[in-house]
């Protein structure tokens, strides 16, 4: 890439600009190099004459890529069409958009033979000759919008990328279908290895519901990408690159605290990525009042949310007790419970908590009723144990 295009962004790149000679012999085709002022993408198709209207252009235009540009002059009209490199799910693929009015893409195809090569390239990938000589041939350079992986997975993510791009996985598919939810699942896997984007919870999320329906006969190396997709080692974020952006929708999850020594139970909001915290998102210095005894999530709850699965382990390190659902039933059903709701002076937070009735408010004033629970959270707060 001539490094005059680099300085504005979504800058013009190469031309071909055809004419028609004369002597009618022929189509003749010039290329043109970058001049020595660059010029906008859009400043350029801004000046064209007939420049078409429609949404598909401005979100052509905004796509961040030099734009090569393919002329065609004939009677004093002229049609213009852009090409970009992009890469959409990880994959090389050049993008083409009409610019000016009543223009085809077959028209400029059989003029410009680049455009004819570039019709006639299937099944590429980033490594390709074909694909590189176009690249040359245009002006663009792929390494700038091929995607990097961190170092420990990057052998990985390469076959799987080279996957991606080649294998005949019926890209004509119903998303919805088991190619589709495969193509989808190996896109998201190679989101979650990059170096340049941060692996977030909600991704992972996603992939895991995707990975069900995915087809395991179609993919490389089956075995090892289920170990990664159901264990949390894809959001280890060791070998991103500096500065790289936080997920922009910062995970949410919330669980249910019971009635102990800590409150009359309540339901906590708990939020990652705010603010000063810890690699995987988790806020130790705001989440260090979240103690005492809670309801355990169900275990596929667990195993769909990756967030709620973070803040349960953590919580459990802090000395968080927590109960199964139907140990949770019969703790808010019991005297502890009520007496630790009464204890707290606040609205018991479950219809399910028995209220203190007066006698015993009296008879708690003075001694407690057994606490089992509490002596169960002290003991589980001193030992460090995980339950």
């Amino acid at each position: 890439m001539d490094p005059k295009t680099t300085t504005i962004p979504n800058p013009l790149g190469t031309r071909f600009v055809a004419t028609w000679p004369e002597d009618c012999s022929g189509w003749q085709v010039t290329r043109y190099e970058p001049g020595e002022a660059p010029v906008s993408a859009d400043a350029f198709v801004d000046s064209l004459p007939s420049r078409v209207a429609s949404s598909r252009l401005a979100s052509f235009l905004e796509q961040p890529s030099p734009m090569a540009v393919f002329e065609l002059d004939c009677d004093g009209l002229r049609k213009v069409v852009g090409v970009k490199l992009l890469a959409p799910m990880h994959n090389p693929t050049f993008v083409r958009q009409a610019l000016t009015d009543r223009t085809e893409l077959q028209e400029l195809d059989r003029v410009h033979p680049v455009l004819m090569r570039l019709s006639d390239l299937v099944s590429y990938h980033w490594g390709s000759p074909g694909f590189l000589d176009l690249c040359e041939v245009m002006g663009f350079d792929p390494q700038t919008v091929r995607p990097r992986f961190r170092a420990r997975f990057d052998d990985l993510a390469q076959e799987l990328l080279r996957w991606s791009c080649t294998v005949k996985h019926g890209t004509d598919a119903s998303w919805e279908s088991l190619q589709g939810k495969t193509r989808q699942a190996v896109a998201w896997v190679l989101e979650m290895m990059r170096a340049d984007a941060y692996p977030g919870p909600g991704r992972l999320d996603d992939l895991r519901q995707c990975w069900e329906r995915a087809d395991r006969t179609l993919l490389p190396r089956f075995g090892e990408l289920d170990r990664l997709v159901n264990s949390d080692e894809l959001l280890d974020t060791a070998g991103l690159d500096a500065g790289v952006i936080q997920p922009r929708t910062p995970p949410t999850t919330s669980l249910i605290f019971l009635p102990s020594r800590h409150g009359s139970g309540r339901e906590a909001t708990i939020t990652g990525y705010f603010g000063q915290h810890e690699p995987e998102g988790w806020m130790a210095a705001d989440c260090a009042n979240l103690r005492g005894i809670a309801t355990e999530p169900d275990r596929d709850a667990l195993w769909k949310h990756t967030w709620l699965r973070a803040a349960v382990r953590r919580l459990r390190v802090q000395g968080v007790l927590f109960l199964t659902p139907v140990e949770a039933r019969a703790y808010m059903a019991s005297n502890e419970a009520a007496y630790w709701a009464w204890r707290g002076g606040g609205r018991p937070m479950s219809r399910f908590i028995r209220r203190a009735r007066g006698w015993q408010r009296l008879l708690w004033s003075m001694w407690s009723p057994a606490l089992p629970r509490d002596c169960e959270l002290a003991a589980h707060r001193r030992a460090g144990i995980t339950r």
